[in-house]
């Protein structure tokens, strides 16, 4: 696919070339699953300790309702993805191979599944360490893969300093085109998510970059970025792995993350964009992390998509 834009296309060094197999969902919209009958929520479903559960078998539950705490600062905070009520907290089996303790949920087939709390948050009226607080307790993890604790990767330690800010929108994977969508669907949200992040980091620029093959994504928000954004849109080689935080890093900004060391050693914060949106959404609406986009493909696979599924949705 040609570019539709003609800045230097930047990559890293190395690297290998595999067909994407994007063409399967690209184009697909993304769609709302529907609501399991039943949710299974690990309390360990992010690096770091388990949250602590807040509710106990019997009670009714919400829609973006609280319903564990983060159990230390590398932790996270866990909601209901549904309205129904809690059946158990029971060990189960966690995709990491795992048994781990985990909040099952039965879904309540009359309710309408609105937000619990829906709202939007002043973000722009407070202080950057009142905003990584409610990121922390909004559950916010990498929606990368990692799943390593937002709030933590915003919480800047003394002496250190953020220079720039770089949204991660390579998804160099094969199949994969979640994030493609979220582009093309949430952009709004995308920048929401920055402003928010930079105003927590005191970043002086954001970076997003994306491959070649998403140049459609990139041109949708090169025309819906607010004039008022210090974020430039890079264009990246279609080469896996190009999403890799150091790679990336190398990629855009020309800099080495050296042996052992972080991007914060080089002044720089890495986020995912689906993380990013979800930021945005969260500020704009009050909610937490409770979904997220899958994509759903391969030459098995019946009827592929791109679909928002509630977090805990059985396979």
């Amino acid at each position: 696919m040609l570019p539709l834009f003609s800045e230097k296309i930047r990559t890293f060094r190395h690297g290998i070339h595999p067909h994407d197999f994007k063409e399967i969902t690209r184009d697909l919209p993304i769609e709302r699953m529907p609501f399991p009958e039943q949710v299974v929520l690990p309390l360990s479903q992010h690096l770091g300790a388990p949250s602590k559960a807040l509710v106990k078998p019997g009670d009714r539950v919400f829609r973006g309702q609280l319903i564990a705490e983060p159990g230390g600062f590398v932790s996270s905070a866990l909601h209901a993805s549904v309205t129904g009520t809690v059946q158990d907290i029971r060990p189960h089996n966690h995709p990491s191979g795992k048994i781990v303790d985990a909040v099952i949920i039965k879904t309540d087939p009359h309710s309408p599944q609105t937000l619990y709390d829906e709202r939007s948050i002043p973000w722009h009226t407070m202080e950057p360490k009142e905003l990584v607080e409610l990121i922390r307790l909004g559950g916010f993890v990498g929606l990368g893969g990692a799943a390593f604790p937002t709030h933590v990767k915003l919480s800047i330690p003394e002496g250190k300093q953020v220079r720039w800010f770089m949204v991660n929108a390579a998804e160099c994977e094969p199949f994969l085109t979640a994030d493609h969508r979220i582009m093309l669907e949430y952009y709004d949200a995308i920048f929401l998510g920055i402003r928010v992040v930079m105003k927590i980091l005191g970043a002086e620029k954001t970076y997003i970059g994306t491959e070649v093959n998403k140049a459609e994504a990139l041109e949708k928000l090169r025309q819906a970025m607010p004039p008022d954004l210090n974020c430039e849109l890079i264009p990246l080689e279609t080469k896996y792995p190009q999403g890799a935080e150091k790679m990336l890093t190398e990629a855009v900004l020309h800099r080495e993350i050296p042996s052992g060391k972080l991007p914060l050693d080089i002044h720089v914060i890495v986020n995912n964009v689906g993380t990013v949106a979800a930021i945005g959404d969260f500020f704009k609406f009050g909610q937490p992390v409770i979904e997220r986009v899958v994509t759903v493909s391969g030459p098995g696979i019946v009827r592929p998509a791109n679909l928002l599924v509630p977090v805990g949705t059985l396979l």
